[in-house]
């Protein structure tokens, strides 16, 4: 099985979960970055509520992520201390910075560079065995968003793609499993599983960075959570047509 989606800072947990459960997962470093994503920032919980941590990206217009750099204005020791600052009555704060702390400080220059360093570290950190892959480094020449999906996973010899439920709109699974791609639709979103997290007093708050979870679960905390909401769902998923 695999996951495809352009490679995200800091992921969710949803992205995270595809690292456990799927077999491959393809960052899909070969369109062109856009602002206001995900590939350079995520979102932390702290006392004044959700909260961005964003990496300084340069760039010209139009570049593929693969040609992002990290603006030379980045200093992850100011990251870091927004992390420490938000998650300090968190249990496992230092658990989380232990694997952050290295990535964030190697001096990557490039933008998909360090987040493939951190989505790796996360991965060995969840106890995920996924084998990571760049769509850059496949032979796909292809126009069609669907056809580009399909090429993935015959370069990767996967036949079940893991898809998220934001594809459904586009998402052509005729043509796909003309394809030999079966489609297993995750729905992570309306099954995010719970935990508690700092400031319980705003409630809970979905889709924040894996950090959030691992500063209050730790990291082997947010692997059974990850691997017992999977569990629980995988038996039962959509396969096929979008309802």
């Amino acid at each position: 099985m695999i996951y495809i989606e352009q490679p995200p800072f800091a992921p969710w947990l949803g992205f995270c979960e595809a690292l456990i459960g799927c077999d491959t997962v393809a960052l899909y470093d070969s369109v062109q970055y856009t602002d206001g994503g995900y590939q350079n920032r995520n979102t932390i919980k702290t006392a004044g509520g959700p909260q961005l941590i964003t990496v300084p990206v340069t760039r010209s217009a139009g570049p593929l992520i693969r040609d992002i750099r990290i603006a030379p204005a980045f200093d992850p020791d100011v990251l870091l201390r927004q992390i420490r600052l938000a998650y300090a009555r968190s249990p496992y704060v230092d658990e989380a910075l232990h694997v952050l702390r290295p990535v964030l400080g190697a001096g990557h220059a490039w933008l998909v560079d360090l987040n493939i360093d951190l989505i790796n570290q996360i991965a060995t950190a969840l106890g995920a065995k996924a084998r990571i892959m760049l769509t850059s480094e496949m032979k796909i020449d292809c126009e069609d968003r669907t056809e580009r999906l399909a090429a993935i996973c015959s370069h990767a010899r996967e036949t079940v793609l893991w898809a998220g439920s934001g594809t459904r709109q586009y998402l052509d699974t005729t043509a796909l499993d003309a394809h030999g791609v079966e489609v297993i639709w995750n729905e992570f979103s309306d099954r995010h599983p719970l935990y508690r997290q700092a400031w319980p007093r705003q409630g809970f708050l979905p889709r924040m960075s894996v950090i959030d979870a691992v500063c209050a679960l730790g990291w082997a905390g947010t692997a059974a959570l990850l691997r017992t909401s999977l569990d629980t769902y995988l038996p039962h998923a959509q396969k096929g047509a979008a309802a």
